[in-house]
């Protein structure tokens, strides 16, 4: 790994990337384009080094890094390289009112120029490439802080990037706490930070000295809810399945599980043997299950499990430091119980009884609002309910995970755990400020209407003016459609008679 940057070589570093877009480098479709398929070319040749950086991180299975961390970057890039020509058009967004009567109205997508983005450890290469993947569509130049827990990975991208993307557009800059200090003391024009909620709220009162625009990416205790009339086998083969993927080290993992007393001991014997299945019944020797990133993290997880009486967990929490192994826990909970306190982030899953949807939505609405939600229930008024009174990043109803897959769904928190979203045309939103601009060809006879907002005042311009202003109610909307087919059917039976009768 490179040396650290000091303070004198991280400003040059943001001058030389604030010249590059001052000069256009990155704003164009041809360099979008080409940096884009910069970045496809990069996941192509380097597939197995990122395979064995992530092992080596994370002991992450081949399947895992292709589908849930590179796949996530060719895609997203893909994406754009389709939505191009669209980008880069103005969108038009006259209503036909009379204030805009023969203007045009557009809003123009306008690059931020220098972004932040802060990865994480979990998904080192989805949550950093991904994230350039967006800022790069959007125009703008960028510096990249993989996370220093993982080593491997953030090394291969410091040696890797430059070979692909123009260094005096996108730099990578590694290091730990210190770095990002030195970094976050330059002015950016939008930073993107995913991690915990303590480091958040650093990036964000770093971003307030410059009144920097910030999208956090958290975290928090995303729950489950199965009601009875559920599919509890497929919720729990669902549930298995988002616990252990990555060791459990997933922001949306599935933290902990509240389902009728009646049917929890089977969720619990079905959830682990789904485990043990997708595993082959060796958690430690199956090539399918990972690792815990650090020893400070093992440590957290295993002093939380301990914090529990033996009866209370169920299934599991064998550890092995050496190795930086957890098996796949599960502990019958209860709301006060130490594990409810925090976000697990790893293979430890609580299951706590609860009456019905009344006390879920109850115990939910007294806790912050989680990144996500699973909800699993085959009746629509509780479906209904969970969307209407719940606040949360996203909601799954008989599903789990795959909102982060598509495109389409904003992908982002709420609260505690997090602010703004992306993912696919959202992360365009994200580095892009959405300028409005209004055109006048014709200045000279627009004055006809709009000349009538200049002094001297008088009670006849007064009524114009809110005429020219007004937003028309639904009614006079309908009144307004009706004249217009009314004016274009007597434009076309006078059509008709002149091309019939003359």
């Amino acid at each position: 790994m490179a040396a650290a940057l000091s303070e004198e070589e991280m400003e040059k570093v943001v001058q030389c990337l604030r010249s590059s877009f001052d000069a256009g480098k990155t704003r164009s479709k041809e360099a979008r384009t080409r940096n884009l398929n910069a970045v496809v070319q990069l996941m192509a040749d380097h597939k197995q080094d990122f395979y064995d950086a992530l092992y080596k991180d994370l002991h992450k299975p081949v399947q895992e890094c292709q589908n849930q961390e590179m796949d996530f970057v060719v895609n997203e890039a893909n994406h754009f390289l389709c939505e191009m020509d669209k980008i880069m058009e103005p969108q038009n967004v006259n209503d036909g009112s009379l204030l805009l009567l023969g203007k045009q109205a557009y809003i123009h997508r306008d690059p931020y120029g220098l972004c932040l983005i802060i990865g994480a450890w979990n998904y080192p290469i989805q949550l950093t490439l991904m994230c350039l993947v967006g800022a790069i569509a959007a125009g703008n130049v960028v510096i990249v802080k993989p996370s220093e827990l993982a080593p491997a990975t953030a090394e291969l991208l410091e040696r890797i990037l430059p070979n692909y993307l123009d260094k005096d557009c996108f730099r990578i800059i590694n290091g730990g706490p210190e770095e990002t200090q030195i970094i976050l003391k330059q002015r950016f024009d939008h930073i993107l930070y995913t991690g915990s909620q303590r480091v958040g709220k650093i990036v964000l009162r770093a971003a307030a000295e410059h009144l920097t625009p910030v999208t956090l990416e958290l975290g928090g205790k995303s729950p489950v809810f199965i009601d009875k009339t559920a599919n509890v086998s497929l919720a729990a083969k669902r549930v298995a399945w988002a616990k252990i993927t990555n060791c459990g080290q997933i922001c949306i993992a599935a933290d902990y599980v509240m389902c009728p007393a009646a049917y929890k001991d089977r969720f619990i014997k079905e959830v682990y043997d789904n485990m043990k299945n997708f595993c082959g019944g060796d958690f430690k020797e199956s090539p399918d299950y990972g690792r815990i990133v650090t020893e400070r993290h093992f440590d957290r997880l295993s002093n939380l499990i301990s914090s529990h009486e033996k009866e209370k967990i169920v299934h599991g929490g064998e550890t092995d430091r050496s190795e930086k192994f957890i098996a796949p826990t599960i502990i019958d909970a209860e709301f006060d119980d130490p594990i409810m306190s925090e976000e697990i982030f790893g293979p430890v899953l609580a299951v706590v009884a609860v009456e019905d949807a009344d006390q879920a939505i109850k115990y939910l609405k007294s806790r912050e609002k989680p990144l996500v939600m699973y909800i699993f229930t085959s009746d629509k008024a509780v479906q209904k309910r969970f969307m209407t009174e719940t606040s949360s990043g996203s909601l799954l109803i008989n599903e789990v995970l795959i909102h982060s897959a598509a495109a389409a769904i904003p992908f982002g928190g709420v609260g505690f755990s997090g602010m703004g979203s992306y993912h696919g045309n959202h992360s365009l939103d994200m580095f892009t400020h959405r300028k409005g601009c209004i055109i006048d060809p014709f200045p000279g006879p627009s004055e006809l209407t709009l000349g009538v907002r200049y002094p001297p005042y008088s009670p006849t311009k007064t009524r114009l003016v809110s005429l020219f202003t007004k937003t028309f109610s639904k009614m006079e909307r309908q009144m307004f459609f009706l004249i217009k087919l009314a004016l274009l059917g007597l434009i076309l039976s006078v059509a008709v008679k002149m091309l019939f009768y003359n």
